[in-house]
């Protein structure tokens, strides 16, 4: 069944109607589309999903997600046509069993397509997108049977998501007037309402106000001395790279920190897989430091009652309140983690970062965790300067995102790992600053590898802070 065809047949079980209807918003609107009737006729439901299949073909993705409700029976009906698994979004969490949102077998990392009937605003689907990405899948795509041109897909193109569509509105009144189903005045007074409602706003979404600042404003309301210095060496350096040397040797990551230091905003390390760490390390880490502008971040990740947590800190070999910047923390023993290190004293001039998610596939940071995670970090910004996650955490624009995980060329490791671009990380993922690993250290040239890093993560933040 071709585009005409299919219109017309549209038209005669009144899933397109013309006369006065009320909408939801209130207005009164001279022509209306209830796609829904399409499931009481088999075969038209049959054509229509096929012709939604078709629009996959040039889309590579892992699982399909329909907009509830309207558009679940088309999203059935495409993942059957093209043997695709399906991802089910529900419209409210259930308050029973699991208390998902999303239901499916899918693993963090994956990438999905939403599929929608109607594209007006772009709200629906950017609920849907939102709700999935909290999940940890990675949506860039969506389809629909028709645009109707009120600025949805351009809002929604804005934001980094590409609607594909089988027609637009104009399409569908262009082929009923031509066929006779329409007056000169129905055709007339239909395209003057679309054109005349087109939004353009960009819809409610809880990552926007940080992804519309730079990093220059981000300083104005960050409140952490170390939040404020971050945000000044990269707008300085013009880079958001911190780089995840996880060496062998303290001589390996003093050479990479050599090398990489002009590039990158912050040096991520993990002191306590070293062998021959010794207070020589530290020093010559601090001098690194200071001679090309970049800070120290500690990958400790405490995690364990108060009591230890600080000697964790304060005693041992490494003594980390001597060079660190950033250190990391997991929430899992709750705040009390947090409130034992400012008890030290010794955190003035440091940042924690809370581990809120971790960017394997089967980590079990659940969005229970992520939320309590979050809430633990908005009420500790004295001390802590944001979260590691694959999300948006908070709405709080002092508190900063980082997202590990980024690899340009690879998708994973046998170990679990899930990789994401630095597009993807900053602009799908919210991310203020990407975490880079083997990318760069496993590189031949690790200083060349970092100056690709720190460009595409560049590129990526200006189209954030563009749109």
């Amino acid at each position: 069944m071709n585009n005409r065809n299919l219109i017309l047949r549209l038209f005669e079980i009144n899933a397109v109607q013309f006369g006065e209807f009320q909408l939801r918003t209130g207005i009164m609107s001279p022509f209306y589309l209830d796609f829904r009737k399409i499931v009481s006729y088999p075969s038209l439901m049959r054509a229509v999903c096929a012709k939604l299949s078709h629009l996959l073909e040039d889309i590579a993705f892992d699982y399909l997600c329909g907009v509830p409700y309207a558009a679940l029976s088309f999203a059935t009906g495409v993942a059957i046509t093209h043997d695709a698994p399906l991802v089910v979004k529900r419209k409210d969490r259930k308050e029973h069993g699991t208390k998902k949102l999303v239901e499916g077998d899918f693993t963090s990392g994956a990438t999905c397509v939403v599929v929608e009937d109607i594209v007006t605003s772009g709200t629906s689907i950017l609920e849907t997108i939102e709700a999935l990405e909290n999940e940890g899948l990675v949506v860039q795509h969506a389809i629909a049977i028709v645009d109707r041109k009120q600025g949805g897909t351009d809002i929604l193109a804005r934001m980094g998501y590409t609607v594909h569509t089988l027609f637009t509105i104009q399409e569908i009144f262009d082929v009923l007037l031509q066929a006779g189903k329409i007056d000169r005045i129905a055709y007339e007074s239909s395209l003057n309402f679309v054109k005349n409602n087109v939004s353009t706003d960009l819809p409610q979404k809880k990552d926007l106000p940080r992804k519309a600042l730079t990093y220059s404003q981000r300083m104005e309301v960050s409140q952490h001395p170390v939040s404020k210095r971050l945000l000044q060496i990269a707008q300085q350096k013009q880079s958001n790279l911190i780089l995840s040397a996880d060496v062998d040797t303290a001589a390996e990551l003093l050479q990479i920190a050599q090398l990489t230091g002009p590039h990158i905003c912050m040096l991520k390390t993990h002191a306590d897989i070293l062998p021959d760490f010794t207070p020589d390390t530290i020093a010559q880490l601090k001098k690194l430091a200071q001679e090309h502008n970049f800070l120290l971040f500690e990958d400790r990740k405490f995690a364990d009652i108060g009591n230890t947590v600080q000697k964790q800190f304060t005693s041992g070999m490494f003594n980390l309140p001597h060079w660190a910047d950033v250190l990391t923390v997991h929430v899992i023993a709750g705040a009390s983690s947090i409130v034992a290190l400012k008890e030290t004293g010794l955190m003035e001039d440091k940042g924690l970062v809370i581990i809120a998610q971790m960017s394997t596939a089967d980590t079990l940071t659940d969005e229970n965790y992520i939320q309590k995670a979050t809430k633990i970090g908005e009420a500790n910004k004295d001390l802590v300067i944001g979260f590691v996650a694959q999300q948006p955490m908070s709405t709080d624009a002092g508190l900063l995102q980082f997202t590990p995980g980024v690899h340009l060329a690879a998708k994973g490791d046998s170990k679990g790992q899930t990789y994401n671009s630095p597009r993807n990380a900053l602009i799908q993922r919210g991310a203020d600053f990407i975490i880079v690993g083997r990318g760069i250290y496993q590189n031949p040239n690790p200083e060349q590898a970092a100056v690709l890093y720190k460009e595409a993560g560049w590129q990526a933040y200006l189209q954030k802070v563009a749109e």
